[in-house]
């Protein structure tokens, strides 16, 4: 079988696909300089191994069998047709994003941010900074999804006591199930975590009605889409005029986030520029993933992470 691989890997990583694959021909985009050549190799691929761009690629290749996509969100390709079966990473990056979201809240409530500008200015301030500390003991949480990414930030906060509500249209763990039920949620709320997939369904689905119905000290963190605001601009003007207590954002509407924009110079603000993911195996984990997925297809095995790109889920 001959496997395109549009994916970040080092060549440690290329080793591990090599030494995993048997009589199959691995063409590398990045060891292939000229696009028009990529896009020959594609499309004379059976098998993708990434996220390609240009996007429309994906309906060029009408030869592909299958797309492993290397990430958990594939809205750069919703709509997409092709007759291949897709499958991406799902549940893989659950883990980190969790720990960066909770890290994220834990670092404003216990001032790490301020304590880390504070060093780099040579600057002792100690004492009166402690008044401004919170904890997140028992802080009552809105979780914005309940699939896996959901359910392990919940598994973390619930070791600090928090109150948690999901709020989903049909699993059963939620007991927000509609917007009206949310925005009435949300002023009690001390944290508000964004979990959701970028579907058609959740774009815009955190209305600028519902950041101005959050409390005066409550946090909001996204850790799922950056299109989950309907407009980042109300959440700019609450941080400005501290209308709420701060944000941590994995992902914004625009990424890269332009110099220019608003949100760098935010109070109480931490921003970690869709890293959220990321951990020093990740590479490698995805890979072997991919591996144990390929197994599965030359045994005529149902494939892991089954996605469909038409339903955007």
């Amino acid at each position: 079988m001959v496997i395109y691989i549009d994916a970040p890997f080092g060549e440690e990583h290329k080793a591990i696909l090599r030494s995993g694959t048997h009589n199959d021909e691995l063409i590398f985009k990045d060891e292939i300089e000229k696009p028009e050549d990529q896009l020959q190799a594609l499309l004379r691929a059976d098998i993708l191994f990434g996220n390609p761009k240009p996007a429309d690629w994906l309906e060029k290749a009408v030869s592909l069998k299958w797309i492993q996509l290397h990430s958990t969100g594939f809205d750069a390709y919703a709509g997409i047709k092709t007759p291949a079966i897709v499958t991406n990473m799902k549940d893989y990056y659950a883990q980190p994003c969790a720990e960066t979201a909770v890290a994220g809240i834990m670092a404003l409530y216990r001032g790490m941010d301020q304590f880390a500008l504070l060093k780099e200015q040579h600057q002792w301030v100690g004492y009166p900074v402690r008044a401004g500390l919170q904890l997140l003991s028992n802080k009552k949480v809105i979780i914005l999804g309940a699939g896996s990414l959901g359910k392990h930030v919940a598994k973390i906060l619930s070791a600090f006591d928090c109150e948690i509500s999901f709020y989903a249209r049909t699993a059963p763990e939620a007991v927000i199930h509609t917007p009206e039920q949310l925005l009435a949620a949300i002023p009690s709320a001390d944290i508000i975590i964004g979990c959701l997939p970028g579907t058609v369904q959740t774009r815009g689905s955190f209305t600028a009605q519902m950041i101005r119905e959050m409390k005066r000290d409550a946090v909001f963190c996204n850790i799922g889409r950056g299109n989950l605001l309907e407009d980042e601009s109300v959440l700019v003007e609450a941080l400005q005029q501290k209308r709420i207590g701060g944000a941590v954002l994995d992902v914004t509407a625009t990424e890269p986030l332009p110099t220019d924009s608003p949100l760098w110079d935010c109070p109480n603000t931490i921003l970690s520029q869709h890293s959220g993911g990321g951990n020093i195996t990740e590479n490698e984990g995805i890979a072997l993933f991919f591996l144990k997925n390929l197994e599965r297809f030359k045994n005529k095995q149902p494939l892991l992470n089954v996605i469909h790109l038409e339903r955007g889920y």
